[in-house]
């Protein structure tokens, strides 16, 4: 195992203790810089159906954060508009910028520009795909000395389990009761379409507990019915089809 992949996985054990997207942030922020990034941006927007905010984090410099609201990017910035649409990363360097320059848009121009003059030009974006075709990115501005085309599977991997962190705090902030194992166990069978005497053949159990069980559900994840049921636990990915 080489230094880079020991750093990488050590990381990587480090967001198994966290309990708050804080401290998930602090244990990028640490990964990220042993590798030559600058700075960095992650965010996602998690699934419409729970109606949640999105959670962004990120180590950008004052004057390009300033110069990012002030212009109004985050409406429409490239890079996250890249990740929208594509699935496999993407580099950007000052040379690659200047030759695209002329066939952007006029926003993107300027963005660009921008760019380039504060110094966030070199880098990589790699996109997200999260739970219920939620979407994001991890954009980083790498240091011009380190070997972001070497590193990458290592940004992918750690953009990856970075996620997947991010999602487990989420779901667990998303419920104000958790869920028991048997519950899981009656959700899970329930969202691929077994009814309640089917569900209560396969656990050994009654129909009534069923029916018990699917009503603690519907109560935890604050919904009425057993579509909604469904839908909301797809979202949460406390369930998988």
């Amino acid at each position: 195992m080489t230094q880079a992949t020991s750093i990488l996985y050590d990381h990587i054990a480090q967001l198994d203790q966290c309990i708050n997207i804080e401290q998930i942030e602090q244990v990028c922020q640490r990964y990220l810089q042993t590798t030559g990034v600058e700075s960095f941006k992650y965010s996602w927007q998690p699934p419409t159906t729970t109606q949640a905010d999105n959670i962004a984090f990120w180590t950008c410099s004052e004057r390009w954060m300033e110069r990012y609201n002030q212009k109004g990017y985050e409406k429409n910035d490239p890079k996250i508009r890249y990740a929208e649409n594509n699935h496999l990363p993407i580099f950007w360097d000052v040379e690659s910028i200047k030759q695209q320059l002329e066939k952007q848009k006029t926003s993107d121009i300027d963005f660009w520009q921008d760019s380039i003059n504060l110094g966030v030009a070199h880098g990589v974006t790699i996109p997200i795909r999260g739970v219920a075709g939620s979407k994001g990115s991890l954009c980083m501005a790498l240091d011009t000395q380190a070997n972001g085309e070497t590193l990458l599977p290592n940004y992918e991997v750690w953009t990856m389990y970075l996620h997947n962190h991010i999602e487990r705090i989420f779901r667990i902030e998303q419920l104000t009761t958790p869920l028991s194992k048997r519950e899981l166990e009656v959700l899970k069978w329930t969202a691929i379409g077994e009814n309640c005497e089917q569900v209560a053949q396969r656990l050994f159990i009654s129909n009534n507990t069923i029916l018990f069980h699917l009503r603690n559900l519907r109560k935890k994840l604050g919904v009425i019915n057993k579509h909604q049921l469904i839908a909301r636990a797809l979202s949460l990915g406390l369930v998988e089809l």
